[in-house]
């Protein structure tokens, strides 16, 4: 195996007050943004340190953190990995169009409710302007002419995302990661069942308004309704794949 240093990474300072969990948040960036992929060596203690502007002790700690969450491996006398196995392993085990099982599909659902109905409540009382902002990427939705669902995918997967580190959760922001190849696939096949992006849009504009205004409770309520609606969509084709395929979803 061939282990991959990538030699443009850049990090960006962050102030000496921060704490443990801004360094751990902002490494949790870097792999979501693919900046940091599987397999990746980090650079040493040091060089982050320096990079990031602030002790070693507290980036040893943020590595430590990350490594008992799994998203890191540390190597003994080597260094510390991107774990390859916590990245891919949830995925692994539920495949398309394993995932269109009800029984799969619910676990999905309520999964998904789980910790992005708590993003939206927690990034309604922590989003940075920076943030919100960033938030209003979904608005880039109603500038594809026609449909390209691969594109209001990725668009889709960005506003969640944000969404995600804007709660300053980075536990919340590794379980997210760990779904990220499952909920691509899922968003996709809902963007592909709704028949207007402007649905979409909307739902987009309900949870980005409830946050903007730092309001926990309509930022709750919006995703809610948003996660419900995706849940509908996606129902759509299990009921077709129940009447085709019965044996399937015993």
């Amino acid at each position: 195996m061939i282990n991959r240093t990538p030699q443009s990474l850049f990090l960006e300072p962050i102030e000496q007050s921060t704490m443990t969990e801004q360094v751990a948040n902002r490494l949790v960036k870097l792999v979501s943004t693919g900046d940091l992929k599987s397999g990746d060596k980090l650079p040493p203690e040091r060089e982050l340190a320096k990079q990031l502007n602030v002790g070693r002790t507290t980036v040893r700690e943020a590595l430590k953190l990350l490594t008992l969450s799994g998203l890191l491996e540390a190597r003994r006398g080597d260094g510390t990995y991107v774990n390859t196995e916590f990245i891919s392993a949830l995925a692994k085990q539920i495949e398309w169009p394993v995932l269109l099982n009800v029984q799969e599909l619910d676990m999905v659902v309520e999964v998904r409710e789980a910790l992005e109905i708590k993003a939206a409540r927690l990034a309604a009382e922590r989003a940075t302007p920076e943030e919100i902002e960033r938030i209003a990427v979904f608005r880039e939705l109603a500038q594809i002419n026609g449909r390209d669902v691969k594109r209001e995918t990725e668009l889709d997967m960005a506003f969640h995302n944000v969404i995600t580190e804007a709660a300053h959760n980075v536990l919340l922001s590794s379980l997210m990661y760990s779904l990220r190849e499952i909920l691509w696939k899922y968003i996709h096949l809902s963007n592909q069942m709704t028949e207007s992006i402007a649905t979409t849009i909307a739902e987009h504009q309900a949870v980005y308004s409830a946050i903007a205004s730092h309001n926990p409770d309509d930022a709750e309520k919006a995703m809610r309704q948003h996660l419900s609606i995706s849940r509908e969509e996606i129902s759509k084709v299990t009921d077709l794949l129940k009447a085709a395929t019965p044996d399937t979803f015993r």
